[in-house]
């Protein structure tokens, strides 16, 4: 299916047989800028370079893997690292091209259902595969940790130790700041209005992704079931 098609499917529906334009809820992102949360004193934010890795190399044996990591293939084959900009401000970290970006990455990740830890080589709960990444670390970056959910583990690679551990105590005293105002137990501690504004933005921002999201892998399914109905006719007819 084209990009033109997608597009059109997506910011339309049907009713009643008929099809007929519904816009579709959109969101300015230009509005959660890097500029504009830098200005709004965020609790940490910096440089890292972000692990990208394709989605087919973890169901790949481990010396196939160790064969791409070592960059014996084509890029888009092997994990790469990326730079991006992080910013920490309010509930969320959000993720920039650098620090001049005008729209985060993808959408912005919730803190107060995330953990941080610093990688090791040898963790026990790292794979073997991926210690072998820690022998790729682009130049200037010493240390690696980890965000993870229920949704996504990301890792991103610092230039030192001591960044990683701001990060990591950053993002855990961050979690727990916005469980304990969640729960009603802060009410005696500001939180200022313009982060309150961003997180808003914030939450409309994964709204909107998310149903973008849902809308394509819908499109997906159905273009799938139509190829195969398109095959078992093929087959029929021919048979």
């Amino acid at each position: 299916m084209s990009s033109e098609i997608r597009r059109r499917n997506i910011n339309t529906s049907r009713d009643n047989g008929g099809e007929h334009i519904v816009p579709m809820v959109t969101y300015d992102e230009s509005h959660l800028s890097a500029p504009a949360l830098l200005s709004a004193s965020p609790i940490h934010a910096g440089p890292a370079m972000k692990l990208h890795v394709p989605v087919f190399y973890s169901f790949l044996p481990s010396p196939i893997q160790w064969m791409l990591s070592m960059s014996w293939c084509p890029t888009s084959w092997s994990p790469q690292w990326k730079r991006r900009y992080l910013i920490s401000l309010g509930g969320y970290l959000y993720r920039f091209r650098d620090e001049n970006g005008p729209t985060p990455k993808g959408a912005p990740v919730t803190i107060d259902n995330t953990e941080a830890r610093i990688i090791s080589r040898g963790d026990t709960s790292t794979s073997n595969e991926f210690n072998c990444l820690l022998d790729l670390l682009p130049d200037g970056c010493d240390t690696v940790f980890e965000v993870s959910s229920l949704a996504k583990t990301q890792y991103f690679a610092v230039e030192s130790r001591e960044e990683a551990l701001a990060w990591v105590n950053s993002i855990r005293q961050t979690r727990q700041d916005s469980i304990t105002r969640n729960m009603g137990h802060s009410k005696d501690v500001p939180y200022p209005k313009q982060w309150e504004s961003f997180d808003a933005s914030a939450r409309r921002l994964q709204e909107q992704k998310e149903r973008i999201k849902n809308r394509m892998n819908a499109l997906d399914k159905k273009e799938q079931e139509m190829q195969t109905l398109g095959g078992s006719a093929n087959m029929g007819y021919f048979s």
